[in-house]
């Protein structure tokens, strides 16, 4: 018996990848989000600070002083008989002038070492700690001010030495010691350096004169051979000094009209007034502060950074590019009420039925965002022109037609814009200073929109 053996192939049932659908659901919502991010419109955020005018105060003024030189008569090698600060009398012994250096050869080649007296000890002492404690990376010159500091000390130690053992030299070498010595022709204040300042005046003053990066002076002293008729010192002839400040418009507007200003020095934290005057040339404005006192404590300065007393303003700060304007109503504050188990403000919104000629009433939950005894704000998108509300308790009712405006920002510290209105206290082309701890308003280190025309109100920003 024979039988026929058939092989029925059945075909395999295909079952789902679970893996591979996950993956690519998770695939198709990253791109989706990748996409999104790529192409919304981002918020840029600004934290709110405190804030002062004081920044808009700070100048950077120029020096002027009553300077003259005085010049050598013949040439030769100088040694100076005062020291830089030295108030002379007139007739008072300055310099002389050696035809020769043999003798202040002598001196400095000596292997005899100059003995430092406790006073001079003091004075480099006094130089090197205050270059330690005012330098810093970004003030390089107070390197070459030590220089000239630590130079003139050290000067000021070998002409002494000149003057008390030079006698004693020519004795005992035999060198000649010739010299002429030179008197002042009025009293002051010496001063060894030059910085082509000295004939500035407020006449001739320019907006020039103020690039104190590209300063530069140069030091009087020198052990070197002077030819005749070279600047040997110069005599600061009158305790008068002023400071002179370049202004922009806004700070000239705000002096004008004032003959006194109070102001701080920086550099010591010194506070004092003085007389003021305006200057203006074109479009270019200055003030002239003038001093009867405390001139040698800034001999040796040209500009000094100062801060002008406008009466600041503290507060808040931001940037102007975050204030926006934005429309309210105003709603009498008699028709704010609170809703059914609720503790928010709103209004009873008044609907007519025009089918039935029936009215109803509905309570719809409102920010006040400011208010005076008459109003309050409320947002304009919030209802429709017109909208009329119930007064409660009582058959009035009252149509949403007045409008004002409010300026403010948009907060985003939860994730989202809310607008925070804001009371402007100072503003200039960058920033405004608001006042702080307004109701309803903005607190120190709160969140805003950067542009405050790229936020939408109570859209999600993360």
């Amino acid at each position: 018996m024979s039988s026929n053996k058939r092989v029925v192939k059945f075909r395999k049932r295909r079952s789902a990848n679970i893996g591979i659908i996950v993956f690519l659901i998770m695939f198709i919502y990253i791109s989706i989000n990748v996409y999104i991010y790529f192409t919304k419109e981002h918020i840029s955020i600004y934290e709110v600070k405190k804030g002062s005018t004081a920044e808009d105060n700070l100048i950077t003024g120029l020096i002027l002083r009553d300077e003259t030189f005085v010049y050598s008569d013949k040439a030769g090698y100088i040694s100076y008989f005062q020291k830089e600060g030295s108030r002379v009398s007139k007739n008072a012994s300055l310099f002389s002038i050696d035809d020769n250096s043999q003798i202040l050869d002598y001196i400095t080649n000596s292997e005899n070492p100059i003995t430092l007296s406790k006073e001079n000890n003091a004075e480099i002492k006094y130089e090197i700690q205050s270059f330690q404690k005012s330098f810093s990376d970004d003030n390089f010159i107070a390197v070459y001010e030590f220089k000239e500091n630590a130079q003139s000390t050290v000067l000021d130690l070998l002409n002494q030495t000149m003057i008390d053992h030079g006698q004693e030299v020519q004795e005992e070498t035999g060198y000649t010691y010739t010299y002429d010595v030179f008197q002042s022709k009025a009293s002051g204040i010496i001063s060894y350096y030059a910085d082509s300042f000295e004939a500035v005046t407020q006449d001739n003053v320019s907006q020039d004169s103020f690039a104190s990066d590209s300063y530069e002076r140069t030091s009087l002293r020198t052990t070197e051979m002077v030819t005749q008729n070279s600047p040997v010192c110069k005599l600061i002839t009158s305790e008068l000094w002023s400071i002179i400040l370049p202004l922009t418009p806004d700070q000239y507007e705000k002096l004008v009209g004032k003959e006194q200003v109070s102001f701080t020095i920086l550099k010591d934290d010194f506070k004092t007034s003085s007389n003021l005057i305006l200057i203006k040339k074109g479009t270019d404005y200055y003030a002239k502060l003038s001093l009867e006192k405390l001139l040698s404590n800034y001999l040796e300065d040209r500009y000094l950074d100062i801060e002008l007393d406008f009466g600041t303003v503290e507060g808040l700060k931001i940037p102007k590019s975050s204030i926006i304007e934005k429309d309210f109503y105003l709603v009498p504050i008699k028709y704010f009420t609170k809703g059914a188990n609720s503790d928010n403000d709103g209004l009873t919104v008044e609907t007519y039925d025009k089918k039935d000629g029936t009215v109803s009433y509905s309570f719809i939950p409102t920010d006040i965002y400011d208010q005076d005894d008459t109003y309050g704000y409320v947002d304009a998108k919030q209802f429709s022109i017109a909208t009329s509300i119930k007064l409660p308790d009582s058959a009035d009712s009252y149509k949403l037609t007045k409008m004002d405006k409010l300026i403010g920002v948009y907060n985003v510290n939860m994730g989202y814009a809310v607008f925070k209105r804001i009371e402007i206290l100072y503003d200039n082309e960058e920033y405004c200073i608001v006042k702080e701890d307004t109701s309803r308003g903005l607190s120190v280190y709160d969140h805003i929109a950067l542009d405050g025309t790229t936020a939408v109100e109570q859209k999600i920003i993360y």
